[in-house]
């Protein structure tokens, strides 16, 4: 079966850094992803990652990737970076030491048709339930934070990555440009049904 994919630069985040009007914001977990996995980035810094609550981030790592990539400015927004670079070091496989890292981006798999498929292009089922997913969609402030966090833990047990540029808009956007959420939302909710329509479409019957 043949499907679409979607390129990272088709997605235009919403939020703009003011220090750097060339990039977006959200280009920044592009960034960050792609570091948290190198092999000089130390095994103890991705651990503390892991374990951080984004809510109170206390790692130093944390920090340190922040002042790295500039991120510095509302207690609000560092606290929506906190949420970002936890589900990134949460999805970031551990490095093998064989020289092929992978990262948690991956930016031709949208993060609706990442939920629907868990990695696996011939699942039968929502690998997300629609339950689950409905609840996502539907969820704002505290409540979407603490989904999203259980959302990226359930994602990297099961080793998949999605299209960290189009997560880290959705979640900088919200509370902030509500039409952009929505657009983020609508965006998600399309990729999970059409992966599901697709998965049906070609099972037998």
């Amino acid at each position: 079966m043949t499907t679409t994919q979607t390129d990272e630069t088709s997605l235009t985040p919403n939020v703009d850094d003011t220090a750097n009007s060339s990039t977006s914001w959200a280009s920044n977990a592009v960034t960050l992803a792609g570091v948290i996995a190198s092999e000089n980035f130390a095994r103890g810094d991705l651990a503390q990652l892991r374990r951080m609550d984004p809510d109170s981030p206390d790692a130093a790592a944390f920090w340190r990737l922040m002042a790295r990539q500039d991120l510095f400015r509302t207690l609000e927004t560092e606290a929506k970076w906190a949420l970002i670079i936890h589900g990134v070091a949460l999805m970031t496989p551990t490095n093998s030491g064989d020289g092929n890292s992978r990262t948690a981006h991956d930016g031709f798999t949208p993060v609706g048709r990442a939920l629907f498929q868990g990695g696996d292009s011939q699942r039968g089922t929502g690998f997300y339930s629609e339950t689950r997913f409905n609840r996502l969609m539907t969820s704002r402030g505290p409540m979407l934070r603490i989904l999203l966090a259980r959302m990226f833990r359930m994602l990297a047990s099961a080793d998949v990555s999605f299209n960290w540029r189009e997560m880290a808009s959705f979640i900088l956007n919200e509370g902030y440009d509500d039409e952009a959420a929505e657009q983020s939302r609508r965006r998600i909710a399309r990729e999970y049904y059409q992966a599901e329509r697709r998965q049906s479409q070609a099972s037998p019957e």
